[in-house]
């Protein structure tokens, strides 16, 4: 009998534990786009290819799954350097949220942002061109 209880409590804290860990990572992004501004939550100017004198860009994203106490990371990269990590509180289960990067005019190139989850899950990555 002693060995069940003690299987059974065993049981019961990995159960607990394994639980915490799916809940970080059921976030998902409905939408995500890289653009020219963003008003009021929504985001203008989308396209995957920019001029050199764009200025500021935005990656907006739409989270989905989330809630107080959990957050993004947008990691910004130009070619394979990072160039910039924010993050980025999610306050209810779907939630609008955005950041964005200053593109001196001679950062022409290949850039992406991921979209990560706390536990390090890369939820989408968006590539885009600055011409």
């Amino acid at each position: 009998m002693r060995k069940f209880t003690i299987f059974l409590l065993l049981s019961i804290v990995s159960f607990i534990f394994s639980d915490v860990t799916f809940a970080e990572t059921k976030l998902s992004v409905e939408a995500a786009v890289i653009a020219t501004g963003v008003e009021n939550l929504t985001p203008m100017g989308v396209a995957d290819k920019f001029p050199a004198n764009t200025g500021k860009l935005y990656c907006y994203s739409k989270i989905i799954g989330g809630g107080e106490g959990s957050s993004v990371k947008h990691i910004w990269y130009y070619g394979d350097k990072k160039a910039d990590e924010i993050i980025l509180s999610i306050k209810s289960s779907s939630f609008r949220t955005y950041s964005y990067k200053t593109i001196q005019s001679d950062w022409t190139g290949r850039w992406k942002v991921e979209i990560v989850a706390d536990d390090g899950t890369i939820l989408k990555t968006l590539e885009f061109v600055i011409e």
